[in-house]
């Protein structure tokens, strides 16, 4: 039997509201040589029998004995894809029918590619589309500067050749970032990109990754800027953590004592580039620009205090955001 060429690797865990718009999303796409792999994590809802229903060659389902969680689950379906390139996708989204047909040439066309995604749409529980969208549109060289900050793929996107994954697949420990943490270490020895177009419907629900605990997801992404800081040589300490969370988020900054601890958190990272060369120096400064005007505008209501600290900063002369 031919190897496909392509491998769709599917979690599913008590998704049988969606799981058959997911799938039949992708048996319907025009780019057709691939294998589904469905790996049930011992569902209690009917997913497993909503997958059984599909008389499709393509589909392979493997069920874990136990509830395993999400890393254990993707990495039970790496283990078991054969094809050349590899497709995360999640049981709950719904894929455009050119998905995969655009995204495998693009990667054939460019070998220097790890790994390719796209820009998607919002929907809510009920299939219809939201006012949200993610449109991810970085040139690939500042997309590793950018991730420093955030995730800038969305794991139902994206497609990734088969030697750019790193040899430990998804790591343990990071269950709600753990696509996160892959793509970092696929950006770190391969370009990446995101086509820009919307080829993914991305479903927003009360049981989705968007929804989840806060608490989790904060102690999740102490893990990500642990190991990115890290790199850096910068200890993560308390201080630097809740200050990086306070860049990332949209609040107004209401403190110019804030205000200052952001300057030279960002200013701090920068010097550390300079002497570990992690990022590509123009790129980190073009995106930590980026950040310090947003912050300065949150802090818009400090009034001349805050727009007087702005001006002066380093941070601002042209050198930051030249090219």
């Amino acid at each position: 039997m031919k190897t496909p060429e392509l491998s769709i690797i599917m979690p599913v865990y008590n998704a049988a509201k969606y799981l058959a718009e997911a799938v039949e999303s992708l048996l319907v796409q025009s780019f057709s040589d691939f294998e589904l792999i469905i790996i049930d994590d011992a569902s209690t809802d009917g997913s497993s029998e909503i997958a059984e229903m599909y008389d499709d060659g393509r589909i392979k389902l493997f069920h874990n004995e136990k509830n395993s969680g999400i890393v254990f689950s993707r990495n039970r379906g790496l283990s078991e894809a054969t094809g050349d390139f590899i497709a995360p996708f999640d049981a709950d989204d719904v894929a455009l029918p050119g998905k995969f047909a655009k995204q495998i040439r693009f990667l054939k066309r460019n070998p220097g590619y790890g790994m390719v995604g796209s820009w998607v749409k919002f929907i809510n529980g009920n299939g219809e589309t939201m006012k949200g969208k993610w449109k991810l549109p970085a040139k690939p060289e500042k997309i590793p500067a950018i991730m420093l900050f955030r995730n800038y793929f969305v794991q139902s996107t994206v497609v990734i050749r088969r030697e750019a994954l790193p040899p430990e697949g998804y790591r343990k420990g990071y269950d709600v970032v753990e696509d996160y943490k892959m793509w970092i270490e696929i950006a770190a020895k391969h370009k990446v990109w995101n086509l820009p177009e919307y080829l993914v419907n991305y479903r927003v629900h009360d049981q989705s990754a968007t929804n989840s605990d806060s608490r989790r997801l904060t102690e999740q992404d102490r893990l990500i800027y642990r190991d990115l800081f890290n790199a850096l040589d910068i200890e993560l300490t308390p201080q630097n953590f809740d200050t990086h969370m306070i860049i990332k988020q949209n609040d107004p900054i209401l403190q110019t004592e804030i205000l200052k601890r952001i300057e030279e958190h960002l200013k701090m990272l920068l010097l550390q580039n300079r002497k570990t060369k992690i990022y590509d120096e123009r790129m980190l400064k073009k995106v930590i620009f980026n950040r310090w005007m947003k912050c300065c505008f949150r802090a818009r209501s400090l009034g001349p205090s805050a727009i007087g600290m702005c001006l002066s900063s380093s941070l601002t002369k042209k050198h930051c955001c030249a090219g």
